[in-house]
């Protein structure tokens, strides 16, 4: 077994709201090893990208109850000033929208000459030969050029490139990459997805990798973390997980996905949709969606529980007990 690099326990991101308190990551447990791959997935609002922020400590969400441990710290007992110390340096984050997260009227040089400067403690002239490097390590023509070009002048996937350059600048131990293929064709996604597994080999970086594509998953992740309304409902090995999901919600993400020999005519879609967090009070957050749900999933909220080994499962399918 590799030394554990990221240990999340309990973890609960609450948010305050017009409507009242919203749990948006409600007691969440997760394990990075160091050099490996780890898929968080799930629909748009399960929790995946709260709980990268609040890893990061840049959610605006309150965390009410658990820890976040790297590298022997825990990430939440630090100061501001220490928690910019490892952000960027020790442990990076590539973001969704690259246009929104990289500032408009600072070239791309300056954006990344910055980390660079800060944590690396280079001079001007230091900075902006490794930040030259950076860009043709992902494979950025005209780097020379580039580097003092602004975000507009690029094509998105030059600016999911020059993330993964500022996130990989430092040389992190950890890489967090929220959906980093997003609104990419496929073409540049596969290129991204080469250029992170690269990186990753040269570097042993770990990587949490949040999507809801599953074709990404397949292909990049070691284990796979499936989350459900704030909670994790299953977690494998990704070959466990897609040759023998347990739990309903991953079953019904397993048989959406399209197939190549096209032997399903209509494409099968899970009912309902994920519940605003904190609206369900009693129960398994699946049930309503869910087609072998009894009297006690809608009573009794189950654990997450070992069904074999390596791999766990939250469903009463599988005698989960309730939690206390």
């Amino acid at each position: 077994m590799k030394p554990t690099l990221l240990e999340i326990k309990g973890l609960k991101t609450y948010f305050q709201t017009d409507e009242g308190v919203v749990p948006a990551v409600d007691g969440v447990d997760i394990t990075v090893y160091e050099g490996e791959t780890v898929g968080i997935v799930g629909e748009s609002g399960c929790g995946k990208s709260v709980t990268s922020l609040t890893t990061m400590r840049l959610t605006p969400g309150k965390v009410v109850d658990g820890s976040i441990t790297f590298q022997g710290r825990d990430l939440l007992a630090l100061s501001d000033e220490e928690i910019r110390k490892v952000r960027g340096n020790e442990m990076a984050m590539i973001f969704q929208e690259p246009m929104t997260s990289l500032n408009p009227v600072f070239t791309i040089g300056q954006q990344i000459g910055e980390a660079v400067q800060i944590h690396m403690q280079y001079n001007k002239q230091q900075a902006k030969q490794r930040t030259i490097e950076m860009l043709k390590l992902v494979g950025i023509p005209r780097a020379e050029q580039i580097v003092d070009e602004y975000p507009h002048q690029l094509s998105g996937g030059m600016r999911q490139r020059v993330m993964i350059a500022m996130a990989m600048s430092c040389n992190p131990k950890l890489l967090i990459a929220d959906e980093p293929t997003t609104a990419l064709d496929v073409t540049i996604q596969a290129q991204i997805l080469d250029l992170m597994r690269e990186l990753k080999e040269q570097h042993n970086t770990a990587i949490m990798m949040i999507t809801h594509d599953l074709g990404v998953v397949a292909e990049m992740c070691d284990r796979v973390v499936v989350m459900y309304a704030g909670k994790v409902v299953e977690e494998a090995d990704v070959v466990t997980l897609f040759t023998n999901p347990k739990h309903p919600y991953t079953q019904g993400l397993m048989k959406s996905i399209p197939r190549l020999d096209g032997a399903e005519k209509r494409l099968y879609s899970i009912k309902g949709s994920v519940p605003i967090p904190g609206t369900l009070r009693k129960g398994c957050t699946f049930a309503p969606r869910c087609e072998y749900a009894t009297d006690i999933c809608r009573e009794g909220v189950p654990e997450l529980i070992k069904v074999e080994e390596g791999h766990s499962c939250r469903c009463w399918l599988y005698g989960a007990k309730e939690d206390q």
